[in-house]
């Protein structure tokens, strides 16, 4: 989990570079972010949707949660777990986990979408775009100090 929200991160930090590039009109330089950016994303985003769906207890956290609850549900235990109380402190852990990993992979594919929409309106402006204050109010804060 930490490493799918660590290698998340740089995914993130790349397509802010890969957008400032953009707006800067230095399109010709974007791959060079741009691409390590697309493969963490394919990486992370694949690790995220099987550490919640994979079948295999052993990766999957909603398996491994069916898998506990239903020894539970048996009277028996599973190893680590001591008491009844632990092992349903390790479903509910597994569903935290379940949680957290779908809040990660909704906010990678969030920076993504409003990545690629702020290349897009960068691209379609015909000068650089990276003052994120109008002439205007600029001015009126220069006029004011």
């Amino acid at each position: 989990m930490f490493g799918i929200a660590n290698q998340m991160l740089a995914a993130i930090a790349l397509t802010l570079c890969t957008v400032v590039l953009f707006r800067m009109k230095r399109e010709r330089y974007a791959v060079i972010v741009a691409a390590p950016a697309a493969w963490l994303y394919i990486c992370t985003l694949t690790a995220g949707a099987e550490k919640i769906f994979h079948p295999d207890p052993k990766i999957g956290f909603l398996a491994h949660a069916a898998r506990y609850s239903a020894t539970a549900a048996e009277g028996r235990l599973l190893a680590p777990a001591k008491t009844a109380a632990e092992m349903g402190r390790i479903v509910f852990n597994d569903y935290v986990n379940t949680t957290l990993c779908a809040v990660f992979i909704a906010l990678v594919l969030s920076m993504l979408f409003f990545g690629l929409r702020a290349i897009g309106e960068a691209r379609r402006a015909t000068s650089v775009t990276t003052r994120e204050t109008s002439d205007e109010l600029h001015d009126l804060r220069i006029a004011r100090a």
